[in-house]
């Protein structure tokens, strides 16, 4: 079984960034970059750590959310809510100490409106306490390339960097639980006792952008206007992350255009798949087999400007492969290059199995060896 090594190899072309966008204050940071992808599209003060309003509950409630995926949390579960988690301030679910209510309700108003008594009410049910839950958020952290000490389990106060929010973002983006929910725009959570409270996401660009996908949203006075947002058309994802716009309208106006010029200037090429053969079939003289498909070891893509053209395939293989063939060890490659001939990626080729020589002295070999282990 071969070992496969992902990597998103991403070039720009023309060039480095979208023309810029213009936001109401040059306090607002933002950066869009394509999902997976160092590559940065378009962006402002995208490494500046700023203080980010709800937004730093994300990494607590992607936490839960992989505890879902991974079914340590039952969503079918149901949760008693202690003190502790109903007297939490800010977005709540209004939930009261004492009251049982089921495990999926609490999720879907963690992710929807970052309520914080739903997410402490899940954390001391899954984890059994703040410490153990704050443990595992900082491993979410670290395994999303973010290595951070958080002051406690939602975050508050802490700050961060655009760029890091789109690291995070993308790691919610792979967790099936997190998407399910941050794409929703209303639900109603039933309590116990017939209550009944609203869950409206505040993320307005799920019914105005073609294609939004989530993910989350925070604001206050002294922050300003902040999220992490997702779209994705065709076979691209971009993830753009907004912090300290002056309004809601701001927020997601800045957004929504960066998403529009990415889309509209930039093209996502899949190059290799570490499943998918690049080449078959390619012919073998000597071996115990007569054609063999070659893999690459990498996942490859290529973000282009469009009017760059299409990118082109050139190979470095003998024109036919002698055996023996060893599927650790590369017999060529194949590279792309854009209409000057500039190099844009190149990828070893490996072929899928081994093949075996067929020589008379290879021939005895095995037979030899055959005898030799009995």
């Amino acid at each position: 079984m071969r070992r496969v090594f992902c990597v998103l190899i991403t070039v720009f072309l023309l060039f480095s960034v979208v023309p810029a966008v213009s936001a109401e204050t040059e306090q607002v940071s933002y950066c869009i970059m394509p999902k997976n992808s160092d590559l940065v599209i378009a962006e402002q003060n995208a490494d500046e750590w700023r203080n980010i309003a709800g937004v730093t509950k994300l990494p607590a409630v992607l936490t839960l959310c992989l505890a879902f995926d991974q079914g340590l949390i039952d969503e079918n579960a149901e949760v008693k809510v202690s003190g502790n988690a109903a007297s939490i301030d800010g977005p709540s679910a209004y939930l009261k100490k004492g009251e049982t209510i089921g495990a999926k309700q609490l999720i879907r108003a963690a992710v929807m409106i970052s309520a914080g008594d739903a997410i402490l009410a899940l954390a001391e049910h899954a984890f059994g306490s703040e410490d153990v839950f704050l443990n595992n958020i900082e491993l979410t952290m670290k395994s999303a390339g973010v290595d951070k000490q958080l002051p406690g389990c939602l975050g508050t106060f802490m700050t961060f960097s655009c760029k890091e929010l789109i690291a995070l973002g993308a790691a919610a983006l792979e967790s099936p639980t997190f998407l399910k929910y941050s794409a929703e725009k209303y639900a109603v959570l039933e309590h116990a006792d017939g209550r009944k409270t609203e869950l409206a996401s505040a993320n307005k660009l799920l019914s105005t952008l073609p294609g939004c996908i989530g993910l989350f949203t925070g604001s206050s006075k002294a922050d300003g206007y902040c999220g992490i947002f997702a779209c994705k058309r065709g076979e691209t994802t971009y993830l753009c992350a907004v912090i300290g716009a002056a309004n809601s309208k701001n927020r997601f106006e800045t957004a929504a255009k960066l998403f529009e010029e990415a889309f509209a200037n930039y093209k996502y090429y899949t190059i290799c798949d570490p499943d998918e053969p690049v080449i078959e079939a390619y012919p073998v003289e000597g071996g115990d087999i007569e054609s063999i498909d070659l893999y690459a070891r990498e996942s490859c893509a290529l973000i282009l400007k469009k009017s760059g053209g299409e990118p082109q395939k050139r190979t470095d293989l003998p024109e036919i492969l002698a055996a023996p063939l060893d599927p650790e060890h590369a017999v060529g490659s194949i590279s792309f290059c854009d209409a000057d001939g500039t190099v844009l990626l190149e990828a070893a080729l490996y072929p899928e199995t081994a093949v075996r020589s067929n020589s008379i002295s290879a021939l005895l070999k095995r037979v030899f060896e055959k005898f030799l282990n009995g």
